[in-house]
This record gives structure tokens, sequence and C-alpha cells, in this order.
């Protein structure tokens, strides 16, 4: 598995000035440092092999749910992912949810939604020149959602680096 960290850093908590600098800049936190020490933990044995080509990219924690975004996972059974998932979620005493970098929108926000379904995604163009998406999910689907319609644009916003907006529609 292919972490930003050195692994001695990770496991023993003392970090090098590579990964010092990579914690002062703010690109990545100690969330990330405890979900890639977890994934290390994970990555042994008959998973090793499985998580070979997987890389770690980023950890974002929304109350008592922790999304960790990897890239190459795709490739992976869903049972292997939610393998996964469990395992981080016993290391971390929080609800996990594992999603694909490099996706499109529309497939990051079933991810992130999922067992909710989304209506639909459309992109607006705003008049000074910038875009909008916007993610309709049914009222009625709200119960399903795993977070709130506040939390789920914040964070799609921030995996996707794009202005989104979760509306809820009859």
């Amino acid at each position: 598995m292919k972490i930003p960290f050195c692994t001695f850093c990770v496991k023993t908590r003392v970090f090098c000035n590579k990964c010092q600098s990579l914690l002062d800049s703010g690109e990545y936190s100690m969330l990330d440092v405890e979900v890639t020490d977890a994934l290390l933990n994970i990555a042994t044995g008959k998973m090793e092999e499985v998580l070979r080509n997987v890389e770690y990219v980023k950890s974002y924690e929304i109350g008592d749910l922790v999304i960790v975004v990897l890239k190459g996972v795709k490739a992976l059974p869903r049972a292997v992912i939610q393998q996964i998932e469990h395992d981080l979620e016993r290391a971390l005493n929080k609800r996990v949810r594992i999603v694909e970098r490099g996706v499109n929108i529309n497939e990051l926000a079933t991810q992130l939604a999922s067992p909710a379904r989304i209506l639909t995604i459309s992109t607006s163009w705003l008049p000074d020149g910038t875009t909008e998406t916007i993610v309709r999910i049914a009222r009625s689907e709200l119960k399903r959602l795993p977070f709130k319609p506040s939390e789920l644009a914040k964070v799609l916003s921030q995996i996707s680096g794009t202005n989104i907006r979760v509306e809820i529609t009859k």
C-alpha cells in the first residue's frame, strides 16, 4: 500500500522533516496518520497482496464518520472493501466509508450518499464564470442518508474541489 508518510514515522509518531512538513502545511492531519497506521496494520497477510496497488489519498471526519479516500480501490471486490471498512471501524472506533479518488462527481456523490438514492446531479453556470453542482435527493431518502445534507455538500466540495450544493426535493 502506498502512503504519503514514512512507515516508521506512522508507527512511532516521531516524524522526519518530510512527514512533519506534510502535517505543518495542513495538507494532512493527525487523522491521516491514524488512518494510515490502521491501514498498514490491515495490509498484512492475505490483505497485503490485495492492497498492493492501492494508494492512500486523504481522510475526512464528519461527526463519528470517517471518509477515507483511496486510489485504486475501485478494482477491488465490494466484499474486500467492506472488510477493510469493518477493520478500520474497529481500529478507529468510528464509522468508516471508503471512496475512490479520481471518479467523477456523480460516482462520488453516489458512493457517499449510499444507501440513499440520488435523484439528479446537475451543473449550473453562474454569472461570475464559476460553476455549481447541485445534488438533489428526495425527502423520502433523507432517513437513509448516512449524514446530514449540509455535511454531504461540505465533504463532496472538499474531495472534489468544486462548489457543491445538496437540495432536498419532494
